[in-house]
């Protein structure tokens, strides 16, 4: 008999139109990265980052810089735009160097998807770094299409860059299933009147995401649901 989370996902998939991907520790392996960017740019500054505090309160619940400063009432005497902008510079040598690599499962997933939905990614990183992470992996023909910072005004938790997603692949909101594996993007999901699904990974294993329509333990066992 077809097990309830198999049922469960045709159900979903059976009255959607698109499919929106987040990127970041979902498809690509790129979390460390991110972590490795803004650990130095902090540690100029005379700071180091916490790697198990940085998964929870940046990776997932998106509180960045700000939540770092206020969290341990830091100061720096550098303005916090100044310390984004020379994360992004590290963080994009990362993203050019071939350094960060896609999940082994990604590719097929977006593949068996793709053959029934138009696929996007919404994601809070710049799509200049996801095209050359994608580039790398010669898989940057699979979306219809990217949406990275600025393309939505405020980030997840807000639902702009999701609806923007819906937009650009003309579907409802409604109508479209958001895969993520971070709370911020579980909350934009719900916010945006979307089903989400979470994929679980190394980083997230302490987080609530109960209101997630499902949870797969790993990318894998989502791959093997949708080749059923």
């Amino acid at each position: 008999m077809p097990s309830s989370q198999l049922i469960k996902t045709k159900q979903l998939l059976k009255k959607s139109s698109g499919v929106i991907f987040d990127f970041d520790g979902l498809l690509a392996d790129s979390e460390p990265y991110h972590y490795l960017a803004y650990n130095e740019v902090f540690q100029r500054y005379g700071h180091s980052l916490d790697r198990d505090e940085y998964w929870i309160e940046w990776t997932s619940k998106g509180k960045g810089i700000a939540g770092e400063i206020d969290r341990h009432n830091l100061h720096l005497g550098v303005d916090p735009i100044q310390l984004r902008q020379q994360k992004f510079e590290i963080y994009s040598q990362y993203c050019q160097n071939g350094n960060i690599q896609l999940f082994p499962e990604s590719i097929e997933v977006i593949k068996l998807l793709k053959t029934s939905y138009p696929v996007a990614i919404a994601s809070g990183s710049w799509e200049h770094d996801i095209s050359a992470i994608l580039k790398n992996a010669q898989a940057e023909y699979l979306f219809d299409k990217i949406l990275g910072k600025g393309s939505a005004e405020k980030e997840k938790p807000h639902p702009e860059i999701f609806l923007n997603a819906a937009k650009v692949l003309q579907c409802l909101p409604s109508q479209c299933i958001v895969i993520e594996d971070a709370l911020k993007g579980l909350s934009a999901a719900k916010a945006a009147g979307m089903s989400c699904i979470i994929i679980r990974n190394q980083l997230n294993q302490k987080i609530d995401f109960s209101e997630a329509d499902l949870t797969f333990s790993n990318l894998s066992s989502f791959l093997n649901i949708l080749k059923f």
